[in-house]
């Protein structure tokens, strides 16, 4: 009998101590969240489609041509998501000309998103 108590306690003592809280959702530190200026148009970036929030409109892939650098070519594709209406990319790639795997490439391409 004396087996038994001990194993009925331990057997509680363990669930007791084995709880674990996971977050829903992380809280975020208002500071980290970026405000752009008045007027600028804010576009979210989601890596693939499936990813963007449910009931988001599909505006169609946009592609912008290569810039002096990187930051400036996608900043234009934001620009023409914007002028676009939408507030959200994903699948965000780099354009090759036909048969080019490597060197640079022509152009940058993405699907833009209205979210709801």
């Amino acid at each position: 009998m004396p087996m038994r108590a001990l194993m009925l306690l331990v057997s509680v003592v363990s669930l007791l101590g084995c709880r674990t809280g996971i977050q829903a959702h992380p809280v975020r530190n208002p500071s980290d969240i970026f405000n752009p200026p008045e007027g600028e148009c804010r576009v979210h970036d989601y890596s693939e489609a499936s990813d963007v929030p449910e009931g988001s409109k599909n505006l169609g892939k946009v592609e912008v041509e290569r810039q002096a650098s990187d930051e400036e070519t996608y900043l234009a594709l934001r620009q023409v998501i914007c002028a676009k209406g939408g507030d959200a990319l994903s699948s965000l790639r780099w354009v090759f000309e036909l048969g080019q795997r490597q060197g640079e490439p022509k152009a940058l391409e993405a699907n833009a998103w209205l979210l709801p």
